[in-house]
């Protein structure tokens, strides 16, 4: 069975992008970090806590969404997450990126657990603004290693789509 197409993104250029952050009120202040290190513009970003409702009537027309959850043991997070995205829907523009970061209860994110993350969820962004399905940011050795070892920490990094 043939894939249909999907729409892809703009790229994103994250010295002039509107970023939201979202997630549990421990890991945000990491993702704050590791935003500002990928070159988000510390202006742009607005940081929402998940137990945090945005206000009713507060729009936004933000490209991207990195949305950070903790889960507590085997605990899938997916559905947390997926309310997550939901709830700050008011603040993204129709077709923003929204990327999920799952991290289990037990994980602690060193410095560099933290530089790796940032590097899968910058790959992430590629994938999600590549021209096409097959013209996909090449993920070296390197890069390899590095997610094989988010993974083995239990930190867990997808996109997810939402109403298309």
């Amino acid at each position: 069975m043939a894939r249909t197409p999907r729409e892809r993104h703009e790229p994103i250029d994250l010295r002039t992008a509107e970023v939201v952050l979202a997630g549990t009120q421990d890991l945000l202040p990491v993702m704050r970090a590791s935003a500002v290190r990928a070159g988000v513009d510390v202006a742009r970003m607005r940081v929402v806590g998940v137990d945090d409702l945005p206000d009713p009537g507060e729009t936004g027309h933000a490209e991207l969404a990195v949305i950070a959850i903790r889960r507590p043991g085997d605990d899938p997070a997916f559905h947390r997450a997926h309310e997550a995205a939901e709830m700050i829907a008011p603040l993204l523009a129709p077709n923003a990126v929204r990327i999920v970061v799952t991290v289990s209860g037990v994980t602690r994110l060193a410095p560099k657990l933290e530089r790796t993350l940032t590097s899968e969820v910058l790959h992430q962004i590629g994938e999600a603004s590549a021209p096409s399905g097959n013209a996909r940011p090449f993920r070296s050795f390197r890069m390899r290693l590095g997610l094989a070892g988010l993974r083995a920490a239990g930190v867990r990094v997808f996109r997810i789509t939402i109403g298309h």
